[in-house]
């Protein structure tokens, strides 16, 4: 994935990315440290590196890259970008210096092994691994997934979308939560942006958009209009007027005709995620369900609210999302 890249090393310059992008930044950072941690467990990292919370790990990071004394010529010039804010390996050593570092995470290591010494039997620790490692491999899309659902849209819908899946995560593994900057008291309107953000989601994590210009106009329309960088307020969505202007040169530009290729750019979007989810899970090994099930919540009916086709506008895409409560139902899908 390109990061932005990092053209001011000033101090005023790294403060004035901070205040320009801090949400973005911290959740870069929050899913860099929860990796690290994920092996040990989050509580007791932090505790190796002396922070009290996530929060507090975040902001330290902030801080010291907008503060601190960096320079960066002894920065890899590949992380000379947001990258830099991926790099958990980099911030903890700015914190406790290299052989600091190296002396805590082989304390974190050998505490690891040793509550692991009570080993299962050989049959059961291979399912296990298989299983440990099936599941971090999803945490890895999914992370992935939601670094490219902030490059593409903005902070709020990757906070939509951590909010929309706290639940699955809780029960199936840890990842970082990152509250909206603006959540409405109406319980429908929460509802709404939390199906939207599932929806971009799936659409960029099973790579449903193009960014070829050879693309049909519907394409390049919905692409324009929901996968391009917003402003951070809802209703998280580009304009007409900016839609018009992507467009080729020869596409018609009027504002009918832009709502028309958005609308049926978004319905075939929408009508690819339902014919895979009415497919079933891929299988039944844990790894699949789970993937089956983040798909499913994010082409309900109120998707389709979220994007104003209810209410009979799309009569085909209701009876499918219809069919697909009715086999979830069916296969008591247990998150």
């Amino acid at each position: 994935m390109d990061y932005p890249a990092i053209t001011g090393w000033s101090r005023e310059e790294r403060e004035a990315l901070v205040a320009a992008h801090r949400d973005s930044l911290a959740v870069l950072l929050r899913h860099s440290l929860s990796w690290v941690a994920a092996p040990y467990g989050e509580e007791r990292l932090l505790e190796a590196f002396r922070f009290n919370t996530l929060d507090d790990a975040v902001d330290w990071c902030l801080t010291r890259f907008a503060t601190g004394d960096l320079d960066p010529a002894k920065i890899s010039p590949s992380s000379r970008s947001w990258r830099l804010f991926t790099e958990a390996r980099f911030w903890l050593t700015q914190r406790e210096s290299r052989e600091g570092y190296t002396r805590k995470m082989q304390w974190l290591e050998a505490q690891r092994q040793r509550s692991n010494e009570a080993s299962p039997t050989p049959l059961q620790e291979g399912a296990e691994q298989t299983q440990d490692v099936d599941v971090t491999r999803l945490m890895e899309r999914l992370a992935h997934t939601l670094r490219k659902l902030l490059a593409r849209t903005c902070p709020d819908l990757v906070g939509w979308w951590l909010r929309a899946t706290e639940e699955l995560r809780a029960e199936w593994f840890e990842l970082p939560s990152l509250p909206p900057s603006q959540v409405p008291a109406s319980k429908k309107t929460r509802s709404v942006r939390m199906h939207d953000a599932q929806f971009r989601f799936q659409c960029l994590h099973r790579a449903l958009i193009l960014d070829s210009s050879e693309a049909g106009l519907p394409h390049l329309a919905v692409r324009e209009w929901l996968f391009q960088p917003c402003s951070n307020v809802p209703s998280y969505q580009r304009s007409e007027e900016d839609i018009a202007a992507a467009l080729p040169p020869t596409a018609p530009r009027d504002r009918r005709s832009v709502q028309r290729l958005r609308r049926e750019g978004l319905e075939v979007l929408l009508g690819r995620l339902l014919k895979t989810a009415l497919a079933g899970p891929d299988s039944e090994q844990a790894v699949a369900l789970m993937e089956w099930e983040l798909l499913r919540r994010a082409v309900t009916k109120t998707t389709l609210t979220a994007f104003n086709l209810d209410e009979g506008a799309a009569p085909e895409l209701r009876k499918k999302a219809e069919q697909l409560d009715t086999l979830a139902k069916a296969l008591e899908v247990v998150r």
